[in-house]
């Protein structure tokens, strides 16, 4: 599935990726300037692939592919979706500088806008002060702090 936003913003499903796409992410993703900000630093080839194929049948988390014009930018998602909250994931291309607020822009419209959840949760490690200062920029709240991760949170009237 295609969904399309304003200003060459076009958003594609994971599980609509053709096989040059999921190449692209998979690489990315083991990028050593994204990994050393992900759970699990790295990823065989086949856990992407059934990943991918895991969200065909997933009814709370969303993947998508990022495109401004034609230019793949990132990577956003959306897990523990509920009535009203869910979780954003974000990453841009490890090629590009300066997408974090493009890519926000569309993550706080798609939750607000397309998922209608009252709620927007993130997390972010302590030491990536890119995504920490990002978020509170954006109006998001710390909610909550452990030894590794500092906790977010955006309610829909926080503007």
């Amino acid at each position: 599935m295609l969904e399309s936003l304003i200003n060459g913003i076009r958003l594609v499903n994971f599980t609509s990726l053709d096989t040059k796409e999921i190449k692209m992410i998979y690489n990315w993703r083991n990028n050593p300037k994204i990994a050393k900000y992900m759970i699990n630093k790295s990823i065989t080839w086949d856990e992407h692939l059934g990943f991918i194929d895991s969200l065909k049948n997933s009814q709370d988390k969303i993947y998508f592919l990022v495109y401004k014009d034609d230019l793949a930018i990132g990577v956003i998602s959306f897990v523990n979706i509920s009535k009203n909250s869910c979780e954003f994931g974000i990453y841009a291309s490890p090629d590009l500088r300066g997408m974090g607020d493009l890519l926000m822009g569309v993550i706080i419209d798609y939750a607000f806008n397309r998922l209608y959840v009252k709620e927007i949760l993130a997390k972010a490690f302590m030491d990536n002060l890119r995504a920490i200062t990002l978020y509170k920029n954006l109006n998001f709240n710390i909610i909550k702090k452990d030894k590794d991760m500092i906790y977010f949170s955006r309610k829909k009237d926080n503007i």
